[in-house]
Parts: structure tokens; C-alpha cells; sequence
């Protein structure tokens, strides 16, 4: 029994070393990916322009957020529920909850994996689903469709990073194209969160696999 314990308190610390280890994820990360909690972004790591708009996203979260403040266990099905449950909220709070029910409906049909396995096929999945959503529901998406074009561009990003990766000299500058694309008419909603998010993302060194160069 006093092995067992042990065992688990070196697990714990370990983990937590690990964490430790880990530089605090950027703004877009948080939003985009779901799989670190609030709590971890430090603004003090963005260069002063950058800090308005972090400040802005954390004074438009609500006490009653729980699915971004407290992200939930790390199971393959606890996982990809409690990312599902944190895009829903990302939306509600960056768009409005007049956005949440529309949010919900896509948080909860996009096919989101909790890993990609270093392919790009998971990621441009994700992105494709996006371009079905809009096509056949272009009505009620309007209420989220700033959000849907950030969330494309990032998982096209990722996808051209994996194509990078993956040697997919056909596909890496097509995603690339998009990526741009997507970026945008992101930026050009209007909605000063939904730019700002925008611009840190095209920012990141990286957003999946670091080495691949920026599109």
C-alpha cells in the first residue's frame, strides 16, 4: 500500500515537473487547442502591444466559465468531451451568448481528436468540416462564423506544418493558401477579439509542429 502511494506521489511530481517544464501557451492556443487551462496564460510573456488583447479576452470571461477556467481529465473520451464543452464556451464568450446554441451544434459535430499523430489529415479534417457546416447550415452559422474562419485557419496551419513534416510537397502549399485565406476574413469580421486572436496566431513560431517553417 505505501508502494502504491508512493508511486503515485512520484507520478504527481513528475507530471507536474513536466508542467513546469512546459512555456506558458499563447492566447490562440488556449482558445484553439482547449487542452491547457486559463490559468496557465501569462501575459507578461507577450511584448507590450500584444498584452491589450489578452487582457481584453481574460476580462470577457465570465466566474461561471468553468469548461475554459477548469479543463477536464485527460482520457481519450473525457478529453475530446471536455475540448468539445471548451469550444462552446470560447465562442459564447468571444462572440456572445446569443452564439452559444450555434456554438454548442458545431462543438459538438466538429471530429475532434485529442492527437493528430503528427499527420496532416487530422487537422485538414477538421478544416474541411468547417467549409460542410457553412455550406449547409450558412443561415444559422452567421452567429459564429468570425469564430469558424480562426478555427479553420488554425487547423490549417497545423495541417501545413504536419504536410511540412510529412514531406507533402502537393499539399503543404495549397494548405498554405488557405491558411491565408481563412486568416483573413478572420481578421476581417470585425469583432476586436476574433483579429487579435487572429494576429497572434500568425505570430506563433509554431502552433503543432515546431521546425516546419511559417506558411
Amino acid at each position: 500500500m505505501m508502494l502504491a502511494i508512493l508511486s503515485c506521489t512520484i507520478g504527481v511530481r513528475a507530471d507536474d515537473e513536466t508542467k513546469q517544464k512546459q512555456p506558458p501557451p499563447s492566447l490562440s492556443e488556449i482558445v484553439l487547442f482547449g487542452t491547457r487551462p486559463v490559468s496557465e496564460l501569462a501575459s507578461d510573456r507577450y511584448r507590450q502591444s500584444g498584452r491589450p488583447c489578452v487582457t481584453a479576452y481574460l476580462a470577457a470571461i465570465s466566474p461561471k466559465s468553468s469548461a475554459i477556467l477548469n479543463l477536464g481529465p485527460a482520457g481519450y473520451d473525457d478529453a475530446v468531451k471536455a475540448r468539445r464543452l471548451n469550444l462552446t464556451e470560447q465562442m459564447a464568450v468571444i462572440l456572445g451568448e446569443g452564439a452559444r446554441d450555434e456554438a454548442e451544434r458545431f462543438a459538438f459535430a466538429v471530429p475532434l481528436s485529442p492527437e493528430w499523430e503528427g499527420m496532416s489529415e487530422g487537422p485538414v479534417n477538421e478544416a474541411n468540416f468547417v467549409d460542410n457546416w457553412l455550406e449547409k447550415r450558412s443561415k444559422t452559422a452567421v452567429a459564429i462564423l468570425p469564430f469558424l474562419h480562426l478555427f479553420k485557419a488554425h487547423r490549417l496551419r497545423a495541417g501545413y506544418e504536419a504536410a511540412k513534416f510529412g514531406n507533402e510537397k502537393g499539399l503543404w502549399p495549397i494548405l498554405s493558401r488557405r491558411y491565408h485565406e481563412s486568416l483573413e476574413k478572420a481578421r476581417a469580421s470585425g469583432n476586436a477579439l476574433i483579429t487579435c486572436i487572429a494576429d497572434d496566431l500568425d505570430a506563433q513560431p509554431f502552433v503543432y509542429l515546431d521546425g516546419q517553417g511559417r506558411p
